[in-house]
């Protein structure tokens, strides 16, 4: 795989994340975009997702629950 072909891969990836986030949450995709620039979540699903991506939807969605839950509370203390 080329490395243009893994970053496609990824930002696929990405929005896929961000259509399940938003179909669970009900939040405009605008808005769920800004949560996950805005909270590094982006980043974190860039730089996991070699265990991530093969994972259900559920446990992904349950991923980054687990993951905005942990920045709220760091944010927080």
């Amino acid at each position: 795989m080329t490395k243009q072909q893994y970053n496609d891969n990824v930002a696929y990836f990405i929005a896929f994340c961000v259509e399940l986030y938003k179909g669970n949450t009900g939040m405009k995709g605008s808005q769920t975009a800004i949560l996950f620039r805005d909270s590094n979540l982006t980043k974190f699903l860039e730089e996991n997702f070699e265990p991530i991506h093969t994972q259900s939807p559920q446990w992904i969605l349950d991923e980054i629950n687990d993951y905005l839950s942990s920045r709220k509370s760091q944010n927080n203390d």
